[in-house]
């Protein structure tokens, strides 16, 4: 069925004037009953097959973009996973793909599955460029590129773990940052980079903690370290 699925919205997607109505419709009658929402892993499933096909498509661009400005949940998430497949081969295209969606990007779902699924990729495959790129987002005023910028930093430290201290200089840059959602991503990031490094973490959330606002952050961020140096963070903080 996911094959079919995908085999059918890339035939549509190829056509001058292709429609996916259909095909959505039968996507539709996945959406579980609770929240009436179709499932990420299934939405995952079909982008994963799409994104092979695309592989050596010479207009996968245009058709990616195209099921990307329908504007929906269901589309983009297919998009991502599919990008996350050609992520893999093609980093340019990649990179050019991400730089022209980067302003349509409006949630947290969306954003945190780009990272995941995408970001990571690009960030292990030319590192230099995209933390360059990846330092101009967090001043974006945009919040939700400069959360997608911060949740790269979890599935990239899992990857190159070897990276903490790097990771934690980027976040110094970013860690005052007042939205509730980007901060949200910070404390993510935080707890993730010190199951790979915790001293360097702690030593990182110790400067933090004497400044003020900042006890939300070190609180999020230390959740993942031993018992006796949140006790310190706790007790510098007062």
């Amino acid at each position: 069925m996911i094959k079919e699925i995908a085999r059918q919205i890339y035939e549509e997607l190829k056509k001058e004037n292709g429609t996916i109505k259909a095909i959505l419709k039968e996507i539709e009658k996945e959406k579980t009953a609770k929240l009436h929402m179709t499932k990420t892993s299934f939405l995952n499933s079909i982008g994963n097959e799409f994104g092979k096909l695309l592989l050596r498509e010479e207009e996968k661009f245009e058709m990616l973009l195209k099921l990307w400005k329908i504007g929906k949940r269901d589309e983009r998430l297919i998009v991502i996973a599919a990008l996350g497949r050609i992520s893999k081969h093609d980093y340019e295209w990649t990179k050019k793909f991400v730089l022209e969606i980067l302003e349509d990007i409006s949630d947290w779902e969306i954003c945190d599955q780009l990272a995941l699924k995408v970001m990571v990729n690009l960030a292990t495959k030319n590192q230099e460029e995209m933390f360059s790129m990846m330092e101009k987002w967090i001043k974006a005023e945009n919040k939700w590129i400069r959360r997608l910028a911060i949740a790269t930093i979890p599935p990239y430290i899992r990857a190159r773990p070897q990276n903490a201290e790097m990771c934690l200089e980027f976040l110094n840059d970013a860690i005052q940052d007042e939205d509730k959602d980007v901060k949200k991503a910070i404390g993510w990031a935080l707890r993730e980079i010190s199951k790979k490094d915790s001293k360097a973490v702690f030593e990182f959330l110790m400067k933090w903690a004497k400044v003020e606002n900042m006890r939300w952050i070190v609180k999020e961020g230390m959740k993942k370290l031993p018992k006796e140096e949140k006790e310190k963070l706790v007790a510098l903080m007062g």
